[in-house]
C-alpha cells in the first residue's frame, strides 16, 4: 500500500514537471494579469511616464462610462511565438472587456520581433474591423520607423479610444479632461463614390452641354462622333504596328506580378485607484490585425 502510495506520488510529480515543461515550450506561460495598472502594462519600457499615466486615467474613465476596456501591452520577446498566438492568448487569459458585451481592445508591441497586434473582442469588431485595425497600426508605424515609439504608441491608442466612443457615442472631451501627452486623433474616411460624382458631376454636365450645342451649331451630332471615335480606339483601329523581339513574341503590356503587401495581416476617474482592480472577464475572437516595422 505503501509503495503504491509512493509510486502514485512519483507519478504525479513526472506529470506536473513534464506538463509545466509543455507550457513553456509551447509559449503558454502569459504573464498574470495585473491588478494594478491594469490597462497598460509597460514590460519592455517604451512609453514616458506622461503618456501611460494619461493612458491609465482615459482607460479608467472609458471603462466607467461604457465597460470597455481599451488596453495597451509592450514585452522585450515573444521567444518564438507568433503575435497571433501571443495576443490572443494574453487577451483571453486576462479577460479583457465586459464578459457579457465583450467590448475588450488590446493593442500588443512586441520589441525584438518588431511586430505589432491589434486584437479586438467580439463585441467591438463592428466599431474597429480589421481594416481599421490595420489603418491604425500604420499610423503608429510611421512613429515607430523614426523611433518614436512614444509618440506611435500614443497615436494608435488615441485613434482606438476615437472609435470606440463613437460606437457608444460618448464626447470625446469627456475623456480627454485634462490629458496632456495624447491628443485626439480620427482616422481619415475613405473617398466614396458619392464623393467622387459630387466632383466630377458638374463637369460632366458642362461637358454634355457643351457638346449638344456644338451639335446644333454644325449640324453633325457629336455625341455619335464620339462614341465611334471610342469604339475605334478600343478596337485598336489607329494603333501602329507592332514591335516583335528576336522570337516574333510581342511585348507585353501587364504589370509585373510579385508578393504584395510586405506586411502580414471599476476604476476611479483619477486618485490613487486608477488602474486598480482586474478585467471585466470578456474574450477575444472579433478580429483584429498584425504589422512590423
Amino acid at each position: 500500500m505503501k509503495n503504491r502510495t509512493k509510486t502514485l506520488g512519483l507519478v504525479l510529480i513526472i506529470i506536473l514537471l513534464v506538463g509545466s515543461s509543455f507550457s513553456n515550450a509551447y509559449g503558454l506561460n502569459i504573464p498574470e494579469a495585473p491588478t494594478e495598472d491594469i490597462y497598460v502594462q509597460d514590460y519592455a519600457s517604451m512609453l514616458s511616464k506622461e503618456v501611460k499615466d494619461d493612458m491609465l486615467k482615459m482607460s479608467s474613465v472609458l471603462k466607467e462610462t461604457t465597460s470597455a476596456e481599451l488596453v495597451v501591452v509592450t514585452i522585450p520577446s515573444m521567444d518564438g511565438r507568433t503575435i497571433e498566438e501571443y495576443a490572443l492568448n494574453l487577451f483571453r487569459q486576462w479577460g479583457i472587456g465586459d464578459k457579457d458585451q465583450r467590448n475588450g481592445v488590446l493593442l500588443l508591441v512586441t520589441q525584438e520581433e518588431r511586430e505589432t497586434r491589434i486584437e479586438v473582442g467580439y463585441g467591438l469588431e463592428g466599431a474597429i474591423n480589421d481594416a481599421k485595425a490595420g489603418a491604425i497600426l500604420d499610423e503608429m508605424i510611421t512613429h515607430f520607423q523614426m523611433d518614436d515609439y512614444d509618440g506611435g504608441i500614443a497615436t494608435a491608442y488615441s485613434l482606438l479610444l476615437n472609435e470606440i466612443l463613437i460606437e457608444y457615442d460618448v464626447d470625446v472631451d469627456q475623456i480627454f479632461e485634462g490629458v496632456r501627452s495624447i491628443t485626439p486623433a480620427t482616422l481619415q474616411e475613405p473617398i466614396l463614390i458619392t464623393d467622387i460624382f459630387k466632383i466630377i458631376g458638374p463637369l460632366l454636365l458642362i461637358i454634355i452641354g457643351t457638346m449638344f450645342v456644338l451639335s446644333r451649331i454644325m449640324g453633325r451630332n457629336l455625341f455619335v462622333l464620339t462614341a465611334l471615335l471610342f469604339r475605334n480606339l478600343l478596337g485598336g483601329r489607329y494603333a501602329g504596328p507592332t514591335h516583335r523581339g528576336p522570337m516574333g513574341g510581342g511585348f507585353g503590356g501587364g504589370f509585373p506580378t510579385g508578393p504584395g503587401s510586405p506586411f502580414g495581416g471599476s476604476s476611479h476617474r483619477s486618485g490613487p485607484t486608477i488602474g486598480r482592480g482586474g478585467f471585466g472577464g470578456g474574450s477575444s475572437g472579433g478580429g483584429g490585425a498584425s504589422r512590423k516595422w
